[in-house]
């Protein structure tokens, strides 16, 4: 995920003036530690909530692009994008990023019935990615938006954390009925 990527750089740029002595033990170079391949088979279209998560989850352009694909071989829709900043920024990041994301991919429709699928799925998925908290935290996520005839999954993978050397994992997931 880009966030992840940008903030090691930033960070590796702070600290490669640092005498050795006052640099963070426990740094790692970054590297690839491997890859992963699957075939999932979707059985059900109430499985609408496992093929959002494997959209989030991707992590390249590329793969992000082949995960569509294969949805939109299925004949359902699907979307992806990103939003990052602070916890109090997000929501209203994240409802304008949801909503014009769904409306531009066509993944949903104007009507009432699919905007309000849309947004309890989106409320359902942050609320269960991350702990309302009086702590100010980092957040960096990649949503989808996955739908078909039936079913309406709203995922969200990405990190948070309250100070950036604690960055870690986390997902969440909102699915309704259309």
């Amino acid at each position: 995920m880009f966030w992840r990527r940008e903030r090691a750089e930033a960070e590796d740029d702070e600290q490669k003036d640092l005498p050795p002595e006052e640099k963070p033990s426990g740094l790692k170079e970054n590297r690839e530690l491997g890859k992963i391949s699957l075939t999932f088979h979707i059985g059900d279209e109430s499985q609408v909530g496992r093929v959002a998560l494997l959209l989030a989850s991707t992590t390249s352009p590329e793969a992000e692009e082949e995960c569509k694909d294969q949805i939109a071989a299925m004949g359902w829709r699907s979307v992806a994008t990103e939003v990052g900043g602070l916890a109090g920024e997000v929501p209203h990041k994240l409802t304008r990023a949801v909503v014009g994301a769904a409306l531009n991919g066509g993944v949903v429709s104007k009507s009432s019935g699919e905007m309000h699928a849309l947004m309890h799925a989106t409320a359902e998925a942050i609320g269960s990615f991350m702990a309302m908290s009086l702590l100010e935290s980092s957040v960096g996520v990649k949503l989808a938006i996955v739908r078909n005839d039936g079913w309406l999954a709203v995922a969200v993978v990405g990190d948070a954390a309250y100070h950036a050397m604690a960055h870690h994992e986390r997902s969440g997931l909102g699915i309704m009925h259309i």
